[in-house]
C-alpha cells in the first residue's frame, strides 16, 4: 500500500504543479501576442509643414516582412508615395483606402494617390516572398509627399 500512496502523492503533486503552470503559460502567450500586436500596429505618419512625411524601417525574412503606416487625407487630396531600399530592390508597398481590405493602388517603388474619400489611408510596406523565404534583410526609407 505505501507504494500506491507514494505514486498517488507524486501524481497529485504533478497535477497541482501543472494546474499552477497553465495560467503562467497563458500569461506568457498573452504577453507575446501583445508584443506582436504592438510591433504590427500601424505607425501614423504626420505631415510636416512642407507636406512631407517620412519613415525608416528594416524588414528581415522570413518572419518580419510587413510594416503598416497610416496617413490622413481628405477627398480630392493627392500625394506621392515612394520607397527606397537602396540596391536590394526587395521592398514594395500597397496603398489601401479607409476601411478597405482591397488595395487602391499598387506601387513598386513610387505611385501617385488621389484620395476618393476622407479618412485614414494605410500604406503597407512588404518584402517580396522570394527574399523573405531566403531570410534576406532590407532597410528602407518611405516618403509621402502631398501635392
Amino acid at each position: 500500500m505505501p507504494i500506491a500512496s507514494s505514486s498517488r502523492r507524486r501524481f497529485v503533486a504533478f497535477a497541482a504543479a501543472a494546474a499552477l503552470a497553465l495560467p503562467l503559460v497563458a500569461v506568457a502567450k498573452d504577453v507575446a501576442k501583445d508584443a506582436a500586436k504592438a510591433k504590427d500596429a500601424p505607425q501614423a505618419l504626420a505631415f510636416a509643414k512642407d507636406g512631407h512625411a517620412t519613415a525608416k524601417g528594416k524588414l528581415k525574412g522570413p518572419d518580419d516582412v510587413v510594416r503598416n503606416y497610416t496617413i490622413d487625407l481628405k477627398s480630392g487630396e493627392s500625394c506621392t508615395v515612394a520607397i527606397d531600399d537602396g540596391k536590394s530592390r526587395v521592398t514594395y508597398f500597397n496603398v489601401f483606402p479607409p476601411g478597405a481590405q482591397q488595395k487602391e493602388t499598387e506601387g513598386r517603388t513610387r505611385t501617385d494617390v488621389k484620395a476618393n474619400a476622407d479618412g485614414t489611408y494605410t500604406i503597407r510596406v512588404f518584402m517580396t516572398q522570394g527574399a523573405a523565404v531566403k531570410g534576406a534583410a532590407a532597410s528602407y526609407g518611405l516618403t509621402v509627399t502631398k501635392s
